[in-house]
């Protein structure tokens, strides 16, 4: 008998991920670019500056997981975010 899958190895569940994952990046790059091109007046740094911390730790756990979707959405997450305080921290 073969061995059982885990959950998030099945197709549907790793749609969800990727999904999530892209609302996630897309959400951050939008503010990110906001940031650049309307300046950085609405920016809290200290927002930036956790979700830059946050993003780093899941990053980490996510590398160690071996989970190639979660890698992929932390790392963009935290190059967003350290994006985000370099524009805040130049104005």
């Amino acid at each position: 008998m073969p061995p059982q899958r885990r959950a998030s190895d099945k197709k549907s569940i790793q749609i969800v991920g990727w999904i999530a994952c892209l609302t996630l990046a897309g959400s951050l790059t939008y503010t990110f670019v906001r940031s650049l091109v309307n300046g950085p007046e609405d920016i809290d740094p200290l927002f930036f500056a956790l979700q830059t911390l946050a993003s780093l730790l899941f990053l980490v756990y996510s590398v160690k997981l071996r989970n190639r979707i979660f890698v992929a959405a932390n790392a963009v997450a935290m190059f967003n975010a350290i994006g985000t305080l370099v524009v805040v921290a130049v104005a």
